[in-house]
């Protein structure tokens, strides 16, 4: 991701399975089961995008989304 976007963009992993984790990322674990989202769940910019699994290239054109309404 660096290589491709430099310092635009900061991709940050959180596993919801340590109790931890899900009482520091709360708003997170409530929007997902609000929402009824299937994990694993991508969020950019505090959006969920993409639930049910892992997609590498739709992460890739969310964040080129992002930051192109950005300029």
């Amino acid at each position: 991701m660096k290589k491709r976007f430099g310092d635009e963009a900061c991709i940050e992993y959180v596993d919801t399975g340590d109790e931890a984790t899900r009482a520091r990322h709360s708003a997170v674990v409530s929007a997902i089961h609000e929402q009824g989202l299937l994990y694993p769940v991508t969020f950019i910019d505090g959006e969920p995008v993409y639930d049910g699994a892992v997609s590498y290239p739709a992460i890739l054109r969310g964040i080129e989304t992002k930051l192109a309404e950005r300029t």
